[in-house]
C-alpha cells in the first residue's frame, strides 16, 4: 500500500492572509535539499501560520495582503517545525500573489 505523505489544499481553505516576516527556512523539504524560505502570515481564520516555498525573488513587507499562486500542499513533516509552530499549521507552496497591503 502506497502511504499519501501530501495533501494538496484548496487555495481558498487558506484564503487570503497578512505577511509578517520571513522565520526560519528549512534545509530539506520532502526529503530534498534546497534554497527554502519560511514566511511567517496570519489571517483570520487561522491565525498565524508558516508558508514554506522554493527561495522567491520577490520581498513582501509587513502587512502585504497575499494569496498563494499555483498550487498548495499541507505536508506532514515534523522536521520543519522544530519547537515553533505544530505541523497542521505548515504549508507548501510554489509562491504569492500580491493583492492588497502596502503597493
Amino acid at each position: 500500500m502506497e502511504i499519501i505523505d501530501n495533501l494538496k489544499l484548496k487555495k481558498d481553505f487558506v484564503g487570503k492572509f497578512f505577511y509578517e516576516q520571513l522565520g526560519q527556512a528549512p534545509r530539506r523539504v520532502n526529503g530534498e535539499a534546497g534554497n527554502y524560505q519560511r514566511h511567517i502570515v496570519n489571517n483570520e481564520k487561522h491565525g498565524v501560520f508558516h508558508i514554506i516555498t522554493p527561495a522567491l525573488s520577490q520581498t513582501f513587507q509587513f502587512d502585504d495582503e497575499l494569496e498563494i499562486d499555483g498550487d498548495c500542499f499541507f505536508l506532514e513533516d515534523t522536521a520543519w517545525n522544530g519547537q515553533d509552530v505544530a505541523p497542521a499549521m505548515n504549508v507548501l507552496a510554489k509562491g504569492f500573489k500580491r493583492v492588497g497591503g502596502n503597493k
